[in-house]
């Protein structure tokens, strides 16, 4: 059974607060990595069943260190409702403005920067939460929920987004409520959320038949990639594994996104690289290994030629930058 991790911050002002399991409060020169099982101070089961949702002025009030850069293994989704700010995903920084979705997956390193105008709500959830209703896979059929997208977002117009607070009050009030079968309720009202979202962004990246087969052909590829990126490196290995020429992947995976399939795989090597660097003081020669690069050398040529820094100076500046 699942272990819903309840609680207000309000009404609990003073007795939950983001923790860190071990370790005292300190500043630190890379981001720390959190688990669900972090953000509240109740019980929770090891299986990482898990879910959570709180108000982002609340949440924000009672873990002041969360908006310093970390790593999290669970899904998040924000919807600002008022208010303004910035938050950096992937070394990358974007708007917060009224009206937009943002979404998170494990493994993305995260920073807030926010005014204390800022209002909205936070859905935290695990893969093995939503995959007690729904197949693990379907988490991945959400243009927002993968490593080659360029927006973890979507602007919603009035609309749309009274509609996506009516549920995030709903899924609130459950939530609190915590009545019968509540798990089931929240995890359909989640997949309402994450629907309705998916349809904004695709109507906001319209396509008709041809292209929406060779959408698929790219998910399929992007899927791909991110279960094989460590191991696979060249793109006819994946255009084996698509049953199409290298030739034809490079030619829809370059019309729809501006890059060849070789630049796609090596940008994932990349982005693995630096959320290893700015996250646990691994070395590079740890890193190199893990990445599966004949050696630590080769490694640092590899980064230098597409980020134009070695992995130690990107380091220094990621920590100096934050």
């Amino acid at each position: 059974m699942t272990v819903l991790i309840r609680g207000n911050y309000a009404r609990r002002s003073g007795v939950c607060r983001l923790r860190v399991p071990g370790e005292p409060k300190q500043k630190t020169l890379t981001p720390k990595s959190y688990n669900i099982e972090d953000l509240r101070c109740n019980a929770f089961t090891t299986q990482g069943k898990a879910f959570d949702m709180v108000r982002y002025e609340d949440f924000m009030r009672e873990t002041h260190g969360f908006a310093a850069p970390h790593r999290h293994n669970y899904y998040m989704l924000f919807l600002a409702t008022s208010g303004s700010g910035r938050q950096l995903i992937d070394f990358k920084s974007f708007a917060i403005r009224p009206g937009m979705m943002f979404f998170m997956y494990p493994g993305m390193i995260h920073a807030w920067e926010s005014d204390e105008h800022l209002r909205g709500y936070l859905i935290f959830f695990t893969a093995d939460f939503f995959a007690q209703r729904y197949h693990y896979n379907s988490l991945l059929s959400f243009p927002f929920f993968n490593n080659n997208s360029k927006r973890p977002f979507v602007p919603l117009d009035a609309g749309a987004l009274g509609s996506q607070t009516k549920l995030m009050e709903l899924m609130l009030s459950e939530y609190e409520a915590g009545g019968e079968r509540s798990e089931s309720v929240l995890r359909s009202l989640l997949n309402v959320v994450l629907i309705q979202a998916s349809r904004e962004y695709d109507q906001q990246h319209c396509f008709d038949t041809e292209e929406k087969k060779r959408m698929t052909l790219l998910k399929d590829f992007e899927q791909l990639v991110e279960g094989h990126y460590q191991q696979k490196r060249l793109v006819r290995e994946y255009a084996q594994l698509l049953l199409i020429s290298p030739n034809y992947l490079n030619v829809v995976v370059k019309e729809i996104t501006g890059r060849s399939a070789g630049e796609m795989i090596r940008e994932r090597i990349m982005l693995e690289a630096k959320r290893e660097l700015t996250h646990n003081g691994r070395t590079v020669a740890e890193i190199s290994h893990d990445l599966n690069f004949k050696d630590p050398s080769y490694f640092c040529r590899f980064f230098k030629k597409y980020e134009g820094l070695s992995p130690d100076n990107f380091r220094k500046q990621f920590v100096t930058r934050t």
